[in-house]
């Protein structure tokens, strides 16, 4: 070997440790950059799977007939839904007539004010 290779072997082994160090070092960081990228996949399927069953569980649960007394639905057969509702419907009428007839009397004392206003603008100019 020549004087140069010798140096540069030198050279090298001196520095060998800290080579291996940093190898070392860098190959850890990838294998635990790796196990993170590994932890962030399956915890995002999971939560995938998770979502959806819990989804399909609410949709099964929704779908379900519920048979609380005071929800069901039974069919008018005397006749009470019927004057309930007919009451509600009585009552939203008689307001709203009270106050079209409010501003049916306000309009026609409009009027009145202002044909009394023309007659005596008239009767002034007739005379």
């Amino acid at each position: 070997m020549s004087k140069e290779k010798m140096d540069a072997y030198k050279a090298r082994k001196v520095n060998r440790k800290q080579e291996i160090e940093k190898e070392k070092k860098r190959k850890k960081a990838a294998k635990a950059a790796w196990y993170a990228v590994g932890a962030a996949c399956v915890v995002g399927i999971c939560a995938a799977v998770g979502v959806t069953g819990w989804n399909s569980y609410k949709s099964y649960v929704d779908s379900l007939p519920d048979y609380n007394a005071t929800e069901q639905i039974i069919d008018d057969i005397v006749g009470i839904l019927e004057t309930e509702e007919e009451t509600d419907e009585a009552e939203e009428t008689a307001a709203e007539d009270s106050e079209s007839e409010e501003t049916a009397e306000e309009n026609t004392e409009a009027e009145e004010t202002a044909s009394e206003e023309t007659e005596s603008e008239e009767t002034e100019a007739a005379e």
